[in-house]
């Protein structure tokens, strides 16, 4: 490693030369590319003469190449261990000191075991080659076709400017370049241009001073192998715990991998770390050092890794104390962080930590049949949240449930600075795979927890928290791809109609799945995407219906930062991802858990000041779904009132559980506008919990965290943003209220409350007697009015089974003529049909001694306020028009009476009901907006309507682009439907809404035109 001196001196500058301007930067970085390019083809032309007279002009700032000749002689004294704080328990005054949690050691820092390039194995020293510097044995220090190529990926494919470099330039950079002059950011400066060409005139001098087999030596054994291993000796004892000179062609290939991307081994990512060994292989068939044979062959040979890395001395918090280091390592490369006397002052709250572990111990304790929370005695006496952990239910006490690990997260919503990290309940319990850190790397369903994300999509597309689903036995079987598919709820009960808010609070199955077929399995992975979850990136022919009941894996971490977008008003907030790890439609921040780093003299190389803020969902979305998440009474059908969601005081907190098939996976996900967070329960080897829900499982821990969290903070809400309208409902359909229907307040954002009067709730007159429905001919102190519920079709099976009452389908039987030959008949307009404009009236009136006939009507089914239609006609009629009746100023339901008259004054009568109505429906397209711009990869685009009739709505068409045909059609609400998306372009969109007396919606905001663009 440099001396300090030659650090400092090119850190001043370096901070020199940014103060010049970036123009001045820019003019030098051209010269240099240029000077690059040219250097090139000197070397190849000139050689010497132009190697030396680029030399020349950097030979004063050059490191001395002859330090390499100290390298395995213990003479490295810059070596200084990296320490990481949190914040410790307030002292006396209320002040908070700086804590150490870890201190990063290398344990073979100090014992780098040194091997003469003739102890190291062939087949070790044949892989190295061919997987880093194929012309090794030929070149002068540095591969022309390998600059060429880093060159290429730099400058015309906007790549990293590392790259392309040889065995001797590695050697050169990572023992004579000062550590944090190797690490290129995103603005690449003068001094990464210098510092390459350096690399190249520093490697020719090695090259020329020293045999191959020298420079060989020192790469192979100060090369960096992951896991704190120098060497190759080193990493054959750490992955393999072996000698060096004992490896097999196999692991000697696996090794030889890992110095390009040493998190790819085997350790760490055994599947990445098997494939690059299977490249290293094919190189050395190609470099002719293997045959075929041999490599197939060794391809197929299992590979033994012995995790030998053992206690990392005094650890707190090991897991996110780890989860710091590897994101330091990250940032500032794995040498620095290892040896170069960084101090990292973090985002963990040692008091909330210590809480979250002690908590979560004692409940996953409880859970398997301790009798108490069954901590050590010092433990439990510091452990205060233990007063806010919920009793177990008599029934759970004493039973063991198999209940073994748990994992919890807790974030600053506005800041994103994570709180308390609990990867395991005990680090270095093997027996539970103690030190994988399940809150982050830990990809588990997530069961009902993932809904929110279903529901937030919908309510996106214009489906608001009142509108109704059905939640009753369904086959899904059509909208899943045809895979046979029927859910069922957790309790395989169905409550039938409800609103969404109530289906979201009880977190009932089937309507969740109902709502994810509305609105697209595409457009809920992009919701969860945008939100902060990471996985889930299979593809979209990867995840069926099932989905919404948490059918795929994702990590707490993840789920938690996402549930903090919705606590947060719809921003996301944090720090920047690594540009190599930004993908289109997901994340673009992380969680924040370094908060500072000072280098070994105590110079700033990061600090994270202010939260950058990224804008995901709208404040009216984000406050609407924490209005249903945190709705006491919406989660009281299912988990009854109180329940283990609720905080003390009536503190508002939006949470959901959630639990897997069998009980694999509990969860709890929750937050405060103060703080969000998030808990799993379950097994490592994922084998099933014995009846532990989320609600059983994960939520006493989380409702005990919150609460001894946040009993000195103020009670506070979600502040109700501009765009809410509230409105009365039917508690049913969520649609306007009726005189007839029970009503509950609800709000919308505006544009999306309801246009439509209920129709569930209807009342029809009976004819106490028979049981039939009422007509004109029921006397009328038979007649009684009753109230109904006529649910959906779809919903038959579950009135049928459940009993509930429905009115007769039959009327009461109408007294038959006293002709034999229908004589008296009204064919058109048949009973109970609709009207409009003028109608024609058509049938028979005559008989064997006909005076007249004569039409009359009056409003609804008693004959009051009797209007004539027209005079005596003495013309008998058979099966043709009786009269023309303009109804154009009428609505509603209206009997029409034909009476035929006979010549002795007898008559007969016959009549009709009809429903009138002139008045057309309305309709708006809600979704898409006018003008919008939409992504050609989203496969459809949903077109939604709100649509209003004062009657009775027929259907509404949708067409596209003023085809004459819909491309398709809706008879029941919510009025939605997906066009497939063929391309890039514009499309005009256009609904019209006929209701059942055939009137046609116009005007209003009917069509909107909208692109389709491809995602760059």
């Amino acid at each position: 490693m440099p001396k300090p001196t030659r650090i400092i001196k090119w850190r001043t500058r370096r901070q020199r030369r940014r103060q010049r301007g970036g123009l001045n930067i820019f003019r030098w970085v051209t010269v240099l590319l240029l000077g690059l390019t040219t250097a090139v083809f000197t070397f190849m032309l000139l050689g010497v003469l132009g190697v030396t007279a680029v030399f020349a002009s950097f030979s004063r700032d050059l490191p001395n190449f002859t330090e390499l000749e100290q390298l395995g002689q213990d003479s490295d004294t810059t070596f200084e261990t990296s320490k990481i704080y949190a914040w410790g328990n307030p002292n006396a005054d209320g002040q908070r000191d700086l804590t150490l949690i870890y201190e990063i050691i290398d344990p073979l820092g100090g014992d780098r075991q040194w091997l003469p390039l003739d102890q190291i194995p062939q087949q070790a020293i044949d892989a190295t080659i061919a997987i880093e510097d194929r012309t090794f044995w030929t070149n002068q220090g540095f591969d022309l076709i390998g600059i060429g190529r880093a060159f290429n990926e730099y400058v015309l494919q906007g790549g990293d400017i590392q790259g392309g470099s040889s065995i001797t330039q590695q050697v050169v950079k990572n023992n004579l370049i000062a550590p944090e002059r190797r690490i290129v950011g995103a603005d690449v400066g003068l001094d990464d241009y210098q510092r390459k060409l350096e690399e190249l005139l520093l490697a020719q001098q090695v090259s020329e001073s020293y045999t191959k087999e020298q420079v060989l030596e020192w790469y192979l054994n100060s090369n960096f192998y992951g896991n704190l291993a120098y060497g190759i000796e080193a990493a054959a004892r750490v992955y393999f715990d072996k000698p060096a000179a004992e490896l097999t062609l196999a692991e000697a290939a696996m090794l030889a991998a890992i110095p390009q991307s040493p998190a790819l081994n085997p350790i760490n990512n055994p599947e990445a770390a098997k494939a690059r060994q299977e490249l290293v292989l094919d190189g050395m068939v190609r470099e002719g050092m293997i045959s075929e044979e041999t490599a197939v062959s060794t391809k197929q040979l299992p590979v033994t890794v012995v995790n030998s890395i053992t206690d990392r001395f005094d650890i707190i918090a090991p897991h996110f104390a780890l989860y710091v280091q590897a994101q330091l390592e990250e940032m500032f490369g794995p040498e620095l962080v290892l040896g170069g006397g960084l101090r990292v002052y973090t985002s963990l709250d040692l008091a909330t930590q210590q809480q979250a572990e002690c908590v979560a111990r004692a409940h996953v304790n409880r859970l398997s049949g301790t009798i108490g929370p069954g901590l050590p005695a010092d433990e439990q006496s510091s452990c205060t949240a233990l007063d806010f952990l919920p009793p177990l239910a008599a029934s759970d006490e004493g039973i063991d449930r198999n209940v073994s690990n748990a994992a919890v997260i807790m974030l600053d919503p506005q800041t994103a600075e994570i709180k308390a990290m609990v990867g395991s309940l005990n680090y270095w319990d093997a027996s539970i795979d103690g030190s994988f850190n399940v809150a982050v790397d830990g990809l588990r369903q997530p069961g009902s927890a993932f809904k929110p994300f279903t529901y937030l999509t919908a309510l996106s597309q214009g489906y608001s928290a009142a509108s109704m689903v059905l939640d009753v036995e369904t086959d899904f079987s059509a909208a899943n791809n045809g895979i046979p598919y029927v859910p069922q709820n957790y309790d395989r009960d169905f409550q039938g109609p409800i609103r969404l808010r109530q289906a979201l609070g009880s977190s009932y199955n089937i309507p969740a799945v109902q709502v994810m077929s509305w609105v697209g399995v595409n457009k809920v992975l992009r919701t969860a995407h945008s939100m902060g979850i990471d996985s889930l990136n299979q593809g979209t022919s990867s995840y069926g219906l099932s989905l919404t009941l948490g059918g795929g894996e994702v990590t707490l971490l993840d789920m938690t930062y996402a549930f903090s977008v919705m606590d947060n008003m719809g921003a996301m907030v944090g720090q920047p991802r690594p540009a190599d790890q930004i993908r289109p439609g997901y994340r673009s921040l992380d969680p924040v858990a370094i908060l500072r780093v000072e280098d070994r003299n105590g110079n700033l190389l990061y600090e994270y000041s202010q939260p950058q803020r990224r804008e995901i969902l709208t404040p009216q979305l984000a406050y609407i779904m924490n209005d249903m998440l945190s709705d006491r009474s919406a989660r009281c059908a299912a988990f009854g009132c109180p329940n283990v969601l609720e905080l003390p005081g009536n503190r508002p907190a939006a949470a959901k559980t959630g639990t897997t098939n069998d009980f694999r996976d509990g969860w709890t996900v929750g937050y405060t506008p103060q703080l969000v967070t998030g808990v799993w329960v379950g097994n490592s080897d994922n084998s099933t919990m014995q009846n532990v829900p989320g609600s059983k499982g994960a939520a006493p821990i989380w409702n005990a965290l919150m609460s001894w969290a946040l009993q000195d903070e103020p009670l506070e809400g979600w502040t109700r943003p501009s765009g809410i309208v509230e409105r009365a409902v039917c508690n049913l359909s969520g649609l306007l209220p009726t005189s007839f229907c029970p009503t509950v307040s609800e709000i919308f954002i505006d544009g999306t409350q309801p246009a439509i009067f209920d129709n569930l709730y209807q009342e029809f007159a009976i004819n106490r007697e028979t049981g039939r429905l009422a007509t004109i001919y029921t006397p009328p102190e038979l007649v009684d009015r009753e109230l109904f519920i006529i649910y959906p079709q779809a919903a038959a099976d579950w009135v049928r089974e459940n009993e509930i009452p429905q009115p007769p389908d039959e009327y009461d039987t109408i007294p038959a003529p006293d002709s034999p030959d229908d004589n008296i008949r009204i064919s058109s307009p048949t009973p109970f049909a609709y009207a409009r404009g003028q109608l024609v009236i058509t049938g028979t009136a005559r008989s064997d001694n006909f005076s007249f006939y004569r039409l009359a009507y009056f409003a609804g089914l008693t004959p009051i306020n009797l209007q004539s239609l027209t005079d005596e006609v003495r013309e008998p009629k058979e099966n043709e028009a009786l009269a023309v009746w303009d109804v154009s100023e009428l609505e509603g339901l209206y009997t029409l009476l034909l009476t035929v008259v006979q010549e002795d004054g007898r008559f007969e009568e016959y009549s009709v009901q009809v429903t009138i109505d002139n008045t057309p429906p309305t309709a708006e397209i809600l979704f898409p907006l006018p003008n919008q711009q939409i992504f050609t990869d989203e496969e459809w685009v949903i077109v939604q309507a709100q649509v209003a009739d004062d009657i009775s709505l027929d259907r509404v068409e949708f067409y596209v682009d003023g085809a004459g045909v819909p491309f398709a059609i809706s008879t029941v609400p919510p009025f939605t439907e997906k066009w497939d998306i063929p391309g890039p372009g514009c499309h005009s969109f256009r609904v019209v809404a006929f209701d059942a007396a055939g009137n046609e919606s116009s005007g209003g905001e009917t069509a909107v035109t909208v692109c389709l663009i491809e995602r760059e």
